[in-house]
């Protein structure tokens, strides 16, 4: 039987690759039916045929069971790890595998998004979108290239939808990412600082030549941004703040200081002050950016509940653990609606145990100094008391008259 499945799979990757994917899913199919039974579901074969499944399903177009077959391959996967991580201490074991049905998942729903964006179906186009930044951001970081095609795509999306402000934002990330990768002078960089321009006349609050001048400035902006991170992967981060001040001055003379724009940049500027040490500064930069995307994002919005995050360990490495834990709870509840069971629910899940896990110690520690204080104080209380009550018993006792001594005898 498992040699029958085993035939079943490879004649269906075979097909796949030679873009038969009818056929090639009806194989994967008989596969699993034979696998799952057999083997269980966190076996390798299965998590094998499921990812193969999945990758087949989307070339189809058929993206709701893709997701089905890839989150489960993606389960399976995690079993496994953990498995083999706890019998032979191998934390190495299956990342790949791992790291490919994650990316798999988070192409889907860039795939998905872009078929609801052609429909005019901004809402579930970026809701798709933000499903793949989330991993592509984790996995592969905010300066790659299929990041800033995601960061280009929910900023045309929002700008279609009519949210032109969150869509320059967007847009600009993508330019940033794609001045990195190609450099100035390239057409993809080209096509990010024209559409940006289209942006701003659609919103209609700035004229033609003050639009060229933002396309000039935000490229300088992106310079100095860019030179803080350097400086800051480095270790400067001082001199670090001093580049991102100057490119928040150039955002907030061309589109104010309450522009979504200018969050990545109070963001940079807190990570920052957090890593020199200078927590209440740090906080403060936090809250200005979080005072931007709740005023035009909502409070339940990803970046939103990505802030609260940031937020929240700050605050623990203040040893304010109830207050971070309110904002930890807020990012899961955020995470939870938006993304699903995605690896950042899951991360806010623990940071929310982190932090109960602190309070709880901190309570029972703060619980142990006051009854060692109140320990102490009954003690010398105590003793106070004793010596009192000797001071009572000694001035009680009667006075002993002084003898009088005898007159000495005359010496005839």
């Amino acid at each position: 039987m498992e040699e029958t499945a085993a035939q079943h799979y490879i004649i269906g990757d075979n097909l796949r690759h030679k873009a038969f994917y009818d056929d090639a899913i009806d194989e994967f199919q008989k596969a699993l039916h034979i696998q799952e039974p057999l083997l269980g579901e966190d076996s390798v074969p299965v998590a094998k045929t499921q990812y193969a499944l999945g990758l087949a399903l989307r070339a189809t177009k058929d993206y709701k069971r893709a997701l089905y077959h890839l989150n489960n391959a993606t389960s399976a996967y995690e079993v496994l790890h953990k498995r083999e991580k706890k019998d032979n201490g191998n934390d190495k074991a299956f990342q790949t595998e791992l790291l490919n049905c994650k990316l798999n998942i988070a192409r889907t729903h860039h795939s998905q998004g872009v078929d609801f964006q052609r429909a005019g179906d901004y809402d579930r186009s970026i809701a798709d979108h933000r499903k793949a930044l989330a991993v592509r951001e984790n996995l592969l970081g905010r300066s790659h290239l299929e990041t800033a095609r995601t960061y280009y795509v929910i900023g045309c999306a929002l700008s279609d939808r009519g949210d032109f402000d969150e869509a320059l934002a967007e847009l600009r990330r993508a330019l940033r990412a794609r001045l990195l990768i190609f450099g100035k002078d390239h057409l993809d960089v080209s096509e990010v600082v024209a559409n940006m321009g289209t942006v701003l006349m659609a919103k209609g609050s700035m004229t033609t030549t003050e639009v060229a001048a933002y396309k000039s400035t935000i490229l300088q902006s992106l310079e100095h941004e860019n030179e803080g991170d350097a400086l800051c992967r480095k270790g400067d981060y001082e001199t670090g703040m001093i580049s991102y001040r100057k490119a928040l001055s150039l955002e907030e003379q061309s589109l104010g200081d309450l522009h979504p724009t200018t969050c990545d940049l109070y963001l940079r500027m807190a990570d920052a002050l957090g890593q020199i040490g200078d927590l209440e500064a740090s906080l403060l930069e936090y809250k200005s950016a979080i005072s931007i995307y709740e005023r035009l994002l909502g409070k339940f919005h990803v970046k939103v509940a990505n802030i609260y995050n940031k937020l929240a360990g700050i605050l623990l490495d203040k040893g304010e653990y109830e207050t971070a834990l309110s904002f930890y709870a807020k990012a899961y509840g955020i995470y939870d609606s938006t993304l699903g069971n995605h690896d950042d629910t899951k991360q806010a899940l623990m940071n929310i145990r982190l932090a109960a896990a602190k309070e709880r110690t901190a309570k029972d520690s703060m619980d142990m100094i006051k009854q060692a204080e109140e320990d102490h104080n009954d003690r010398r209380n105590l003793a106070a008391a004793v010596a009192a009550d000797a001071d009572k018993a000694e001035e009680k006792k009667p006075e002993l008259e002084a003898e009088t001594p005898a007159e000495a005898p005359d010496v005839i």
